[in-house]
């Protein structure tokens, strides 16, 4: 019997122009969930060879994309947060602004997310076997100057959060082992 797959669920707000002039907050996550681009001590987040890989990048992506303004990243053990502004409109021929299944639109945030996740990946490929990220990514888009602000303070302040949540869940193991 031939099984039928469940349609994926489009994770994108279906009437929003993704290459539209404007702010982008972007989450892409590691595989699982794995820490695989370092670790975070004493509120520093320091790189590995994978991490460095992402950074390298994100500073090739600023000469390669003109039509992109590269705001701010911060690479965390298993995920990496960007602040992007596209700075003019793509201009589309008639149809959807999705593109047809399967056919990325150039010079959108979909095609930005899928460039930069398949150059990372291959130049990982000597130190980690396989892709390195999840499928898909989280986007916001921040339309004010405050919450573009708000965000640029999260991402900056993101590694310190995170050393915070692990001192709380350490401190949490060694109550409990030593009760």
């Amino acid at each position: 019997m031939r099984r039928l797959h469940k349609p994926r669920h489009a994770m994108r707000c279906q009437t929003w122009n993704y290459a539209s002039k404007g702010w982008y907050f972007l989450t892409m996550c590691s595989v699982k969930r794995e820490p695989i681009f370092g670790t975070i001590s004493d509120g520093e987040m320091h790189l590995n060879a994978l991490g460095t890989i992402i950074m390298d990048e994100w500073e090739r992506s600023v000469a390669l994309r003109p039509h992109m303004r590269f705001e701010t990243i911060q690479v965390m053990p298993d995920h990496v947060h960007m602040l992007v502004y596209f700075r003019y409109r793509t201009v589309y021929v008639k149809g959807s602004l999705r593109g047809r299944f399967g056919h990325r639109l150039r010079r959108s945030i979909s095609s930005f997310v899928a460039q930069f996740k398949a150059t990372c990946t291959r130049r990982a490929q000597p130190h980690h076997h396989g892709t390195i990220w999840q499928r898909n990514y989280d986007d916001q888009r921040p339309c004010t100057p405050p919450h573009v602000a708000a965000i640029i303070r999260y991402i900056r302040n993101n590694r310190r959060e995170a050393q915070r949540r692990l001192d709380q869940q350490r401190l949490l193991y060694n109550r409990r082992s030593t009760a």
